[in-house]
């Protein structure tokens, strides 16, 4: 859980995060404000065309004295004088063009709109007997909006040639339709850009810190002893000053490690010349002629001088490795390595009785590092013989696999832990520290990886089923 979180927290940290984060919310505010204009003026269209289809109405009844009846003027009403039966006077008041005829033509209005579910209506202004009075009488013309059972009318008021009022009317409900449609045309066409604006953003910010991820692979891959400066040519230009200042460190830290490296050259070359003499003393005193005591003394002393002379040559050795040598490519024979070994350290095999040697066919040519290879198989072979135990045994073979020749070291010691497998290629790192069975000085394995990084090479270490441990080193065949 905290690995999730701690990589959530590194994300929202991320520069690309924040760029994607800021071109999303600009574009979709600029989209959002678009379809939001695009969703009035289309309002407005609509509306704009409503009315401009009612005043085109209007405008064909007056221009073309489109014949509109009488009743449909104003009621002016005219008094009666009517008597009971029993003769009194009574005084009604009717419409004064009223005739029986007209009581049973059926005068229109803009009720039947939703009465009659009518989609456009033409009607008098003045309201029947019952009915809801819309518009006074002395309305001006020109277009209004009314509420007629909770629901707009649009409506355009006009007076004809013979001074006769009427009225175009039409529900609001074409404007809401258009207006709707208009919404979720907005609505849809907001949400499915969102669907593709932000993978887009994504995808591309992606291709333009694809340089720098691919920098990065680089560097991880890159050999431990390689400081070469970085080339930022496919990089963005605003990294330069950053490639600049990486270049830098890795120039100053190139050159404390030659600094270092000459220091212990220098140091392990110095103390050879003391050690050597130190050794031949030690070497032409006899035991015999010496005291009991004084023979163990001079045992100790021969064994530190000899440990102190193969810590010099490692270290020599490892500042060679370190320093990028020359490399002399040539045709090589594996065999002839394996014997050129064999007869170097075959001493130390005899010493602890193991069954040294060779194993199956071995007969493969390389090009390669003469020097550098048989460093790195001298080493695993040294290893080797130190942790197999008296009587036991120590092999060399190849394997040929894809195109990759396969040189295996195989002993019958104790193995290495899963956790220390990586550990041990570290300068001066020993299994068991100080309190190691076994003597050493740390650098036989660094030295391997090293020399197997500039020969091109690959260094493996496998627990073997039956016991013991396995280095395998792959070379291009």
């Amino acid at each position: 859980m905290e690995g999730h979180k701690g990589k959530l927290i590194i994300f929202l940290r991320s520069l690309r995060f924040k760029l994607c984060l800021g071109i999303s919310v600009i574009g979709i505010a600029y989209i959002g404000l678009s379809n939001y204009m695009s969703y009035n003026k289309t309002k407005a269209e609509a509306q704009a065309f409503i009315d401009e289809e009612l005043m085109q109405i209007a405008n064909v009844i007056i221009n073309y004295n489109v014949i509109l009846p009488k009743n449909w003027d104003r009621p002016r009403m005219r008094r009666h004088i009517i008597t009971d039966f029993e003769g009194h006077i009574l005084h009604q008041f009717m419409p004064r063009n009223s005739h029986m005829n007209s009581l049973f033509m059926e005068v229109p209005s803009i009720n039947d709109l939703f009465d009659k579910h009518q989609e456009i209506i033409i009607a008098p202004i003045f309201s029947g007997p019952g009915q809801t009075v819309y518009f006074p009488p002395n309305i001006d013309d020109g277009l209004y909006t009314v509420l007629i059972n909770d629901k707009r009318v649009r409506a355009y008021v006009a007076t004809n040639k013979q001074q006769i009022r009427f009225v175009v009317a039409r529900p609001y409900e074409l404007l809401d339709a258009l207006v709707n449609q208009a919404l979720q045309h907005s609505i849809g066409s907001f949400t499915l850009l969102i669907f593709i604006y932000i993978p887009c953003i994504i995808f591309i910010v992606g291709l333009i810190f694809m340089p720098v991820k691919r920098l990065a692979s680089e560097l991880y891959r890159r050999k431990n002893n390689d400081l070469s400066p970085i080339t930022a040519h496919t990089l963005p230009s605003e990294l330069d000053v950053f490639i600049e200042a990486i270049n830098n460190l890795l120039l100053k830290t190139e050159r404390t490690m030659q600094r270092e490296r000459r220091f212990i050259a220098d140091a392990a070359h110095e103390m050879r010349t003391p050690l050597t003499a130190i050794s031949l003393q030690a070497q032409s005193l006899d035991e015999n002629l010496l005291s009991k005591t004084e023979a163990e003394k001079l045992v100790q002393l021969k064994q530190a001088i000899k440990r102190q002379r193969d810590l010099t040559n490692n270290l020599l050795e490892y500042a060679r490795c370190q320093s990028r040598p020359v490399l002399h490519m040539e045709p090589l024979s594996i065999k002839d390595l394996f014997i050129e070994v064999i007869e170097d350290l075959g001493s130390i095999a005899d010493e602890k009785d193991i069954d040294f040697g060779i194993e199956g066919e071995c007969d493969y040519k390389v090009v390669s590092d003469r020097a550098g290879l048989k460093t790195v198989i001298r080493n695993l072979v040294s290893n080797a013989l130190k942790y197999t135990p008296q009587g036991g045994r120590c092999d060399l073979r190849c394997i040929l696999q894809k195109k990759r020749l396969e040189i295996i070291v195989d002993d019958s010691g104790p193995g290495i832990l899963e956790q220390e497998k990586e550990n041990v290629f570290n300068v001066f790192y020993r299994v068991g520290g100080d309190s190691a069975r076994f003597e050493g000085t740390g650098l036989g394995l660094p030295i391997v990886r090293s020399t197997c990084e500039q020969l091109g090479a690959s260094i493996t270490l496998i627990n073997r089923e039956e016991g013991g441990l396995r280095a395998c080193v792959s070379l291009p065949y």
